[in-house]
């Protein structure tokens, strides 16, 4: 498949992966949440990469891909994942996954420093529009929730931030080892540890037990992530950062599809700004891929 499938892919299968981290996060702390999902999704990965043999391609890798690859997985894996649960605890899954669509911009500017790739006119007006239906979107609280912490949506826009950088650390890995799959297993064979350690000097694990259901969407939105990074890496692979990561932000729009569907929670409440916000958003997406074909 192309490039911009795979990103439909990354982007269809990350919105299910925050609808059953939401889930998860409502039972217990979004830090244990966010590594529950990681580990079950390093473990689907390692374990392809064993049934089909690929370690025996580190033997002829740089280490600096393989300090590219662990840096991004660690940058918006185990930072990017806590922090948008921390999010979508405040306010919500929905605006939550649309304001993280400001990723574009930061991903499409330093790509074109970084790695020499084409930021054109037409590009950067289709990220700009972007941008915009980001905005609309955290304009769209229903005004009926009282106290609704839009003022202060700094967990998602940090997370938008990490988000444009990891692809440029994603493609300079790629340069030394050829195998965006093996890449991101490396990484997260490497992450998942660390992420267990800060977590166990957080004194994180003495929170109470984990909830039964928890475990089960956090098993769910685990393998839903191993999809998900898998489509995401190989986008970046085979078409360029702009493009890719723009077109991975239609995630939003399908989150506010199922949040209607999902959530009874007044926090999570879609409104007609969100809806436009989310249509902008995608109408700025299919002008980047049209004008980067």
């Amino acid at each position: 498949m192309s490039g911009v499938a795979w990103a439909l892919v990354a982007a269809v299968a990350f919105a299910v992966t925050q609808i059953f981290n939401r889930k998860s996060n409502q039972l217990i702390d979004a830090y244990r949440t966010a590594f529950g999902l990681l580990a079950t999704a390093a473990v689907v990965l390692v374990v392809r990469a064993i049934a089909t043999g690929e370690f025996a391609l580190l033997a002829a890798a740089p280490i600096s891909s393989l300090t590219y690859f662990v840096l991004a997985t660690f940058i918006h894996f185990v930072a990017g994942w806590t922090l948008i649960a921390l999010s979508q605890q405040r306010i919500g899954v929905a605006r939550s996954q649309a304001l993280v669509g400001a990723s574009p911009l930061v991903g499409a500017v330093l790509a074109a420093f970084v790695l020499e790739e084409a930021f054109t006119f037409p590009i950067a007006a289709g990220v700009v529009l972007a941008i915009a239906g980001v905005w609309m979107v955290s304009m769209s609280s229903d005004p009926s929730v009282k106290g609704t912490p839009w003022s202060k949506p700094w967990y998602a826009l940090t997370v938008a931030l990490l988000w444009g950088i990891t692809p440029q650390l994603i493609r300079l890995g790629l340069r030394g080892l050829d195998s965006p799959l093996m890449g991101v297993t490396v990484g997260l064979m490497f992450a998942v540890p660390l992420h267990a350690l800060l977590l166990t000097v957080a004194k994180a694990w003495r929170r109470g037990p984990i909830p039964a259901p928890a475990l089960k969407w956090m098993a769910l939105g685990g393998l839903a992530g191993a999809l998900a990074i898998a489509a995401q890496w190989i986008s970046y692979d085979r078409t360029s950062v702009a493009i890719a990561i723009t077109v991975q932000q239609l995630a939003a729009l399908v989150v506010v599809g199922l949040v209607p569907f999902v959530f009874r929670e007044p926090i999570e409440r879609v409104t007609i700004r969100l809806i436009a916000g989310a249509i902008t958003m995608l109408a700025g997406s299919a002008l980047v891929v049209l004008a980067g074909s």
